[in-house]
């Protein structure tokens, strides 16, 4: 005597309702067999057994979804269980183990179902909420009758294409989600690698110095620390000046005029707007920086560190002006640098999300099928390298210690 499975299809329409559009059919219909059990599971008139990655059943979301089951048995057994599986990027979402205890004589007829499951509920306002490959299983657990205690598992697999190709792939809520999420690794990779640039340029502008006055003006990514105590931090006025003088040097050259803006010419002798001669206007320089000494020593408090693009902005400074002062302090004792801020967190994380998307676009666009140790592990190779890398950029950046002695 055949039973039909009204327990199964009731899984399957529950699971497939969770679906969205696919791929051109597979028009032969293969049975999944053993030699003991067989059955035939198609999904909109093309067989389980016919799809693999590069024929993924098509599903239209606003056809629905037609799923026909056929059992047959060619040996009197005990079916036990079925498990109907269904993974999206290797994480399950579905995972139905139905108990049946049904026993199947051989030579009845193929018992057979089928039903139509709507699925325009997965779209709205015409952009569909899931598009890529999914991945699916069904398995019958049984025992023939002449070895009752020797369980079978018949299992097939068959894959899915929810959504366009290509372009329109893209358009559905997870793609669109995989697409901005790249972008912004990408963005932020590329910030990062810019920010390192800078960092670099500046560990090379302080490496060949001794002294703080032999770099002149602090680059913004310089990091500046403050001693852990206040002892012997008595900062007059004019040896702020005298030591911006002596710390500025000749960088007026390509900077423009302190007191009226207008940009110096190379090898200028004084502003061609207000007369002002260079060493006066090194003198109207200084003044001006000095006055910020003491609101510098309330910015930074002990054992804190700051960059100096951080430092110029916290006191109003021009970069220019806030790295001549934070040379000066530099060069007086009251602050110490050993090191340029360079962005480790971004490239890491950048690298992680890059790799931790690539799966995503394949499984959109090529119809892959990774399970989550592939995600995970090529997420973990990117965040290695990416750190790897960050590492080296920072010793390309490297810098001595100026200060405090």
């Amino acid at each position: 005597m055949r039973k039909t499975l009204p327990h199964l299809l009731f899984a399957l329409f529950f699971c497939f309702a969770l679906c969205t559009t696919l791929t051109p059919p597979v028009h032969a219909q293969t049975w999944t067999d053993d030699g003991d059990l067989s059955f035939l599971l198609e999904v909109n008139g093309v067989s389980a057994a016919d799809s693999d990655e590069a024929n993924q059943i098509p599903v239209n979301l606003t056809e629905g979804l037609t799923i026909e089951l056929t059992v047959d048995v060619a040996s009197n057994m005990t079916l036990h269980s079925y498990t109907f599986l269904m993974q999206y990027m290797g994480v399950t979402i579905i995972n139905n183990q139905t108990p049946l205890g049904t026993h199947v004589y051989a030579g009845a007829p193929p018992s057979n179902s089928s039903s139509t499951v709507a699925l325009d509920s997965l779209s709205y306002g015409g952009i569909d909420l899931i598009s890529g490959t999914l991945l699916g299983a069904l398995s019958f657990n049984y025992t023939l009758d002449a070895t009752p205690t020797n369980y079978t598992t018949l299992q097939e697999d068959f894959y899915l294409k929810i959504g366009g190709t290509g372009f329109a792939a893209i358009m559905s809520v997870n793609g669109l989600l995989t697409l901005a999420f790249t972008v912004m690794a990408v963005f932020s990779l590329l910030m990062a690698l810019d920010e390192f640039q800078r960092g670099i340029s500046a560990g090379r502008r302080l490496r060949g110095a001794k002294t703080a006055s032999d770099v002149g003006i602090f680059p913004p990514s310089v990091v500046l620390r403050r001693r852990p105590k206040k002892d012997a931090e008595k900062v007059s006025k004019e040896e702020v000046v005298r030591r911006v003088s002596e710390a500025a040097g000749s960088a007026w050259d390509h900077k423009r005029c302190p007191q009226c803006g207008k940009k110096w010419k190379k090898d200028a002798v004084q502003c061609r707007k207000c007369g002002i001669d260079v060493p006066s206007a090194v003198r109207f320089f200084s003044d001006d920086i000095a006055d910020y000494a003491p609101r510098a020593l309330k910015v930074v408090k002990p054992k804190s560190k700051i960059a100096v693009g951080a430092f110029s902005k916290r006191l109003k400074l021009k970069p220019d002006k806030g790295g001549a002062l934070a040379a000066a302090l530099t060069d007086m004792g009251v602050f110490q640098t050993r090191s340029v801020k360079v962005p480790l967190k971004k490239v890491a994380f950048s690298g992680l999300t890059l790799t931790g998307f690539y799966w995503s676009w394949l499984q959109l666009l090529s119809g892959a099928t990774p399970t989550l140790f592939d995600t995970l592990l090529l997420a973990a190779g990117g965040l290695v390298i990416s750190v790897l890398v960050g590492y080296f950029m920072n010793w390309l950046a490297r810098v001595p210690k100026l200060g405090y002695d």
